[in-house]
């Protein structure tokens, strides 16, 4: 065995004590939106939603991707080596894309329902519960998912067309430029 260790810095080891608050912090917000507004979500608004609850679901998967877009492309700016303060800007305009990833998973997760049928109480079947929404609506799971596989064939068809388009201009701009 070496006897060669590395000593951590007080900022690791404080890093690494904080590792496991974060992410309880992370999970929380989607464990409270289906504790105190889940039976409100898929009881009320899903089903006076225009359309019914299964259009409800299919706003909710084609928000999805939308959400993790406007999540991740303000993080791919960044570089924290020519601007700490522009990164710093760029990680702040991401988080209303944070906010509605965890939104969209509230809603998605109040639509689970609990594993275990001892769990299944009065509550569960109550309107809007997960039991009485698996019943009422058996393919709101199907929608959802269809809906966000179509916004995702949909961006990636509008980047590839972008891509291109930039591609062409730069290669008629570099011909202008070269004659």
């Amino acid at each position: 065995m070496s006897g060669a260790r590395k000593k951590m810095t007080p900022g690791e080891k404080a890093l690494g004590c904080l590792v496991l608050p974060g992410f309880v912090l992370l999970i929380l917000p989607p464990v409270f939106f289906k504790m105190h507004w889940g039976h409100d979500v898929w009881g009320g608004v899903a089903s006076g939603w225009p359309g019914g609850a299964y259009a409800f679901a299919a706003t909710v998967g084609a928000l999805v991707p939308l959400a993790l877009l406007a999540w991740v492309v303000p993080l791919t700016r960044m570089n924290w080596r020519k601007s700490r303060p522009r990164s710093l800007a760029w990680v702040v305009a991401s988080l209303p894309g944070l906010a509605a990833c965890y939104l969209a998973a509230g809603v998605i997760n109040a639509y689970a329902r609990p594993k275990r049928r001892s769990d299944w109480d009065s509550a569960c079947y109550d309107e809007g519960g997960p039991c009485w929404t698996h019943e009422q609506y058996p393919y709101l799971w199907a929608v959802g998912l269809a809906a966000t596989l179509a916004v995702i064939v949909l961006l990636v068809g509008l980047f590839v067309k972008y891509g291109v388009r930039e591609r062409r201009d730069a290669e008629s701009s570099g011909e202008a430029a070269a004659t």
